[in-house]
């Protein structure tokens, strides 16, 4: 937890005057025994009225003191709490998007969901715990500990033989809860996970009518997570009355022992009463941060899985190469691939791509067709580098894509992706979203060539129409046309087209194409298709068979080379 310390330095005055204001408070709360022991033996016992209401007002100035204290000290410790909040999690956002897919893959979104959310809101209310509660039972303890020790030494040896059993007590519980906590939290990453998973695909769930399935599925991980709450919650309930049994057996000791002192005439009446108060602030004090230690244990989980994504390594700092050429500009688009290999999980018997060898020339267009799960996403992931060859290597106008800044080669590569992707907001937010700055005739230009233009018109409010979560209130043809408008915007010298017109109907689809052809003249252009006629037009086509190309060549010359090519094409168009 303590390397999350840094995100308090710039607000180091808050976080400093917050326990200095508690520590005014504590001050005023200790002297009000001094002077109920004041009040007891000068005035009570001694039946000196003028003690009592001279010690009365003292009593109310430093109560009123140390109400004023309390407030600084909350809002000195809120200010520096939130605050530490959101710089951490717009920090780790910031992370996040800088991180690898392999990196997010390992975590999954309902991990990084809740880290975001619920690990980060653990630690704010421990930061704020530290600065207002821990801080005062600290200061308690320290100070009912020293006046209780200046009221009467040898009382004081409950103190010393209780304290260091209590401090062994809160040790242990701390080190069994701190995997427990751990635990919870993955539970909790899993439950998040489900119903991400679930909210996503609310369709296909109603659709197939597995809404009990999904409840099942639910209830399940929501048990594994309260089973993992209560075995955590266990030791947090055994926590306050094992405490309390050790605090209450040292005030018993404290009243009998200083019972016989009082009867010896060597503690006075008063001063037993204010010993008494001490020792009880003192033991309540415990009480409490033990209480903590176990907010403490929670936090420490979720910190550890905080500093798990922190500590990861970059997309930048990955970079090889000289770091002077990082951002050389991307000049002609030629792609090369050089026996290329893929695997997701490291094991090479298990790779989706095998020995991939091809040049795409700047202005060529390449088609990429094959059954499902040949391979043909992963093939065309690997040129923005969204993950790293396991073997071989990628090549953009004759550099490693490993020696490229990935914002340059990003910059350069216009992608349109099978499942088209879209933002709430406006349409023109939408559009515009890799230029903000695009003019409104560069705009339009753009939806044009994407067949778009003409059903943003028909919309009320045209291309100001705000879009629902992932363009929920569109067709899905709307949404994939919305999407190529994005890229073409761009005009990027590489452009990845990922099945993208299989939402709209044949027609629309070649007048996309012809589109297409004409802005990206200069493009080299990557084009998997399901469709042959999305492909045809290629000036070459690579087939691709379990990850491997078993051909590679025209339209024509493929019909007559390929039998996967050919039997793709007889069952689309006929014989």
């Amino acid at each position: 937890m303590l390397k999350l310390a840094r995100f308090l330095k710039k607000y180091k005055w808050p976080a400093v005057l917050a326990p200095l204001f508690m520590l005014l408070e504590v001050c005023m709360d200790l002297l009000q025994p001094r002077f109920m022991a004041a009040i007891v033996n000068d005035g009570i016992i001694a039946g000196h009225l003028g003690a009592i209401t001279s010690t009365a007002p003292k009593m109310l100035i430093a109560a009123l003191i140390g109400l004023i204290a309390g407030v600084g000290c909350t809002v000195f410790a809120t200010i520096a709490s939130q605050n530490f909040g959101a710089d951490l999690r717009q920090e780790l956002f910031q992370k996040i998007q800088s991180l690898s897919l392999r990196s997010l893959d390992r975590f999954g979104s309902g991990s990084i969901v809740t880290r975001l959310t619920g690990d980060i809101t653990q630690i704010q209310n421990l930061v704020l715990l530290l600065l207002r509660v821990f801080a005062r039972d600290t200061f308690m303890i320290a100070g009912s500990m020293i006046m209780a020790f200046t009221i009467s030494p040898r009382l004081s040896i409950i103190l010393l033989a209780m304290i260091p059993l209590l401090a062994a007590f809160l040790v242990i519980t701390t080190r069994i809860t701190v995997p427990l906590f751990a635990a919870m939290q993955q539970r909790l990453d899993q439950v998040n996970t489900v119903m991400q998973e679930n909210l996503a695909g609310i369709r296909v769930v109603k659709a197939f009518v597995r809404s009990d399935y999904e409840e099942q599925r639910f209830q399940t991980t929501n048990s594994n997570l309260l089973h993992a709450s209560l075995k955590a919650a266990r030791i947090v309930a055994l926590n306050t009355p094992l405490m309390s049994i050790i605090l209450n057996f040292s005030i018993v000791a404290a009243l009998w022992y200083g019972g016989i002192l009082s009867e010896q005439g060597a503690l006075s009446v008063g001063s037993l009463a204010a010993f008494l108060t001490y020792i009880t602030q003192l033991l309540f004090s415990t009480l409490g941060l033990g209480n903590q230690l176990m907010a403490i244990s929670r936090a420490k989980a979720s910190a550890d899985r905080i500093n798990e994504i922190l500590e990861l390594a970059g997309e930048q700092q990955r970079v090889r190469g000289d770091l002077d050429n990082l951002a050389e500009p991307i000049s002609e688009g030629r792609i090369s691939f050089e026996q290329v290999s893929f695997t997701y999980d490291g094991h090479a018997e298990q790779a989706v791509l095998h020995d991939i060898d091809f040049t795409a020339e700047p202005g060529e267009t390449i088609g990429i067709v094959g059954v499902n799960g040949a391979g043909k996403s992963t093939l065309v992931s690997l040129i923005p580098a969204f993950y790293a060859p396991t073997k071989g290597v990628v090549r953009i106008d004759s550099r490693p894509i490993g020696e490229i800044a990935p914002e340059e080669l990003r910059g350069q590569i216009g992608m349109v992706f099978q499942q088209a992707h879209l933002f709430s907001g406006t349409i023109r937010e939408n559009i515009c979203f890799g230029m903000p700055d695009a003019s409104q005739q560069e705009m339009e230009a753009a939806a044009k060539a994407a067949e778009a233009h003409s059903f943003i018109m028909k919309l009320e409010n045209g291309y100001d129409t705000e879009l629902g979560q992932r363009g929920v209130n569109l067709s899905g043809g709307q949404k994939q046309r919305l999407s190529i408008a994005r890229t073409l915007l761009l005009k990027p010298k590489i452009v990845i087209l990922d099945d993208c017109t299989s939402a709209v109907d044949l027609h629309t689809d070649s007048l996309i194409r012809k589109s297409l052809q004409t802005i990206m003249e200069s493009s080299t252009c990557l084009i998997i298709g399901q469709r042959i006629a999305s492909v045809q037009q290629a000036d070459r086509i690579i087939v691709l068979e379990e990850g491997r190309i078993t051909a590679m060549g025209t339209h024509m010359e493929l019909l007559r080379t390929s039998k996967l090519y050919q039997q793709m094409a007889l069952s689309q168009q006929g014989a």
